[in-house]
């Protein structure tokens, strides 16, 4: 019974943490860095490389890094929209000292309430608005595996 019980523990914690919630993005209300609303009904139809992410997340923090890489070589016409919960100025001071090229915005709801519960998580969504992946961590964009199943999946 103890072996039974641990098991659905372990199962609900593992889907928990390491399965991306579904969540309709484009339902969401967001703020763009200069405090304006935004509707991402706006992107529909581009490619999008959407990321919920927190500034105090060093996984977040490296994976944008080596995404920035990439796009300077691949990627190139793909829309990167970075979400995070926290508080719109430090999202804001983030994004002008980094000066990557991505959408920064601030989600009006706490990332718990939807469901994500770890950082930071990828969705890739085609040009219908159809997220065709979703993924828990770090994705690898200096793996070339990675890139080349972005844009396969995407075009």
């Amino acid at each position: 019974m103890f072996l039974v019980v641990l098991s659905i523990f372990l199962l609900y914690q593992y889907q928990k943490y390491r399965i991306a919630p579904t969540v309709d993005v484009f339902k969401l209300t967001y703020t763009d860095t200069s405090g304006k609303a935004v509707d991402l009904n706006a992107y529909k139809g581009k490619k999008i490389i959407f990321s919920f992410f927190g500034i105090w997340c060093g996984e977040c923090v490296l994976e944008l890094k080596q995404l920035n890489e990439a796009r300077k070589t691949n990627l190139k016409d793909i829309e990167v929209i970075v979400v995070s919960d926290e508080p719109l100025e430090k999202i804001k001071r983030f994004a002008q000292r980094k000066n990557y090229p991505f959408t920064f915005l601030k989600i009006d709801k706490l990332f718990s309430d939807l469901g994500v519960n770890a950082i930071p998580v990828n969705y890739l969504i085609n040009l219908k608005g159809e997220v065709i992946y979703s993924k828990v961590g770090i994705l690898n964009w200096k793996d070339n595996s990675v890139v080349s199943m972005t844009e396969e999946s995407l075009k």
